[in-house]
């Protein structure tokens, strides 16, 4: 985007630029044109004096008198009379006609007419003069727009830009999003819409996860209430052997349905938060260890990353990408010395992130922060149906999130 408009910058200035020398250019050739016949005007007043000096002194005005007075890109007509004497410059380019080109003429004393003129072309020639000058100011005003676009066009794309990662975040799962502060309706637009977006997906995990708890208490409690009367019930001599039959088919129903009532709510807890957002658990490993690792690289602390279990089990990046980052903020923050991550799929599926830091950052040097982001990793984790255990990177902390 930032490309594209910094291009069509560039195009917009050149053609307004083009547009603006074409005026200048229609204007300029009445002003030259004026300017020339001015100085074809005192020309034929000075050669006039001279013919009228010559004609006074007893001279003959022909083409040897007149050829010194012409300049070398002019036409110069004496008529006297029925006699008419033309002479032209050696660089004169007209039409040989006085009519066609730019002149102008004067009236000697002794009756005679003086037509000095030019070729029209002088007026080209002067506009072209500066044709490489006009070219280097073309270039020079085409980088200058060229710059002009590239920061106007990077301040104006910038927030799209930042959408675009806020989306793919939220493609991902996750519900942190940083949306840009601009003044541009659309791009405020946006952000209100992905925050909306953002807001009712976390809403409906969090509805979801009350719904997969709530029925597996409703559930379950009433049928193993009903389980116990009826083993209780079977394990009385006094009933007939119909009566024990009965009894235990009961149970076997009630097993049955306990077992449905389970699989709908491990179902309900499986599915995907985001569908087609999911990624194996080795590219996702990958990619946390990547990030932990640059970010720890910039103070000059190692990491090392293992993954273990069933690589192929893929989960929702989101969630997991946010807890880890907090995750990360703290030991940055509250630890010290090497770092070691370690990404477990567990046989349920579930995902158990393992995190051990060598040492603490004294108290002194935490500059009275008062943050507690391991508040934070707990509230995320939790409202996704996980758990965390532990309270210091440098005793290990332990992250146990659900495999949606």
């Amino acid at each position: 985007m930032r490309e594209r408009l910094t291009a069509a910058f560039i195009v917009l200035s050149v053609v307004l630029l083009l547009g603006a020398g074409l005026v200048r250019t229609y204007v300029l050739q009445d002003l030259i044109r004026e300017q020339v016949a001015g100085q074809l005007s005192q020309q034929a007043d000075l050669v006039a004096g001279i013919v009228d000096d010559r004609e006074a002194s007893g001279g003959a005005v022909d083409e040897d008198f007149l050829q010194p007075l012409v300049g070398p890109k002019d036409r110069l007509q004496f008529e006297a009379g029925d006699s008419t004497v033309v002479v032209t410059g050696k660089d004169y380019r007209g039409e040989d006609d006085a009519d066609a080109d730019i002149s102008a003429s004067a009236t000697a004393d002794g009756a005679g007419r003086v037509t000095v003129s030019q070729s029209s072309s002088v007026i080209r020639d002067i506009i072209g003069r500066d044709a490489g000058s006009i070219a280097a100011l073309f270039l020079l005003i085409a980088v200058a727009a060229g710059m002009a676009g590239f920061l106007i066009a990077t301040a104006l794309s910038a927030p799209f830009q930042k959408l675009a990662v806020a989306a793919a975040a939220l493609g991902r799962g996750r519900f942190d999003l940083d949306l840009p502060t601009t003044r541009i309706p659309e791009a405020r637009a946006i952000a209100n819409a992905l925050r909306s977006s953002a807001l009712a997906l976390e809403d409906r995990v969090h509805r979801e996860r009350a719904f997969a708890e709530h029925t597996s208490h409703v559930l379950r409690t009433p049928l193993t209430g009903i389980r116990l009367e009826l083993e209780d019930l079977s394990l009385r001599d006094d009933l007939p052997q119909d009566a024990h039959e009965t009894v235990k088919r009961c149970l076997a129903k009630v097993e049955e349905v306990s077992a449905v009532a389970a699989e709908l709510v491990e179902i309900t807890r499986r599915g995907s938060l985001v569908v087609g957002a999911e990624v194996p658990l080795s590219d996702l490993s990958t990619q946390l260890a990547q990030r932990w690792a640059d970010r720890l690289a910039s103070r000059n602390r190692a990491l090392t990353a293992a993954v273990e279990g069933d690589l192929t089990l893929t989960y929702t990046p989101g969630p997991v990408e946010h807890a880890t980052d907090l995750l990360l903020a703290d030991v940055v923050r509250r630890g010290t010395g090497a770092v070691r991550i370690v990404f477990n799929a567990e046989t349920e599926g579930h995902l158990r992130v393992t995190v051990l830091c060598a040492g603490r950052t004294p108290g002194s040097e935490l500059g009275g922060e008062t943050m507690d982001r391991m508040s934070q990793v707990r509230a995320v984790v939790e409202a996704l149906g996980g758990r965390v255990t532990g309270e210091h990177p440098a005793d290990g902390i332990e992250v146990l999130l659900p495999r949606r």
